[in-house]
């Protein structure tokens, strides 16, 4: 997949998991409010711990091969993302698990943490400036 159409995958999937936190939200606020919306809550978690898992393989999958072939650039910013992904989704699983009732309470952390994660992804890996086809070919290795 070349660079311009990873970085539209990846920043769709961001939109996909926004609006499965906004879902979220709302049922996670209706079920502390007493509403009997525990099924749907615990539905709509599992949807967002899906495009979590699957989000995350794939920015993986996509940006390594993309960055690999740049010497020092590209080793730094895929080491850069996996030193902080490890770390960052560690966190987030741990506000992702537990009973529907206890997530809800921690919901509003999990969408400040997780928005931020995502634009800090936007502002750096996924940046225009960096996976732009021109940009990582003046980065390649040239052949010796």
């Amino acid at each position: 997949m070349d660079a311009h159409a990873a970085r539209t995958k990846l920043l769709a999937q961001h939109d996909q998991i926004r609006m499965r936190l906004s879902t979220c939200s709302v049922l996670g606020r209706r079920l502390l409010d007493g509403e009997r919306v525990r099924f749907e809550l615990d539905e709509a978690l599992a949807a967002l711990r899906s495009a979590f898992i699957e989000h995350n393989a794939t920015e993986t999958d996509l940006i390594r091969p993309l960055l690999r072939d740049s010497p020092n650039w590209g080793t730094v910013l895929i080491d850069r993302m996996l030193e902080e992904h490890v770390a960052e989704h560690a966190a987030f699983w741990e506000l992702l698990a537990g009973p529907a009732h206890d997530v809800a309470l921690r919901i509003d952390e999990l969408i400040e943490d997780l928005d931020s994660h995502m634009a800090a992804e936007e502002r750096t890996f996924l940046s225009p400036l960096v996976l732009h086809p021109d940009a990582i070919a003046r980065r390649q290795k040239r052949p010796i």
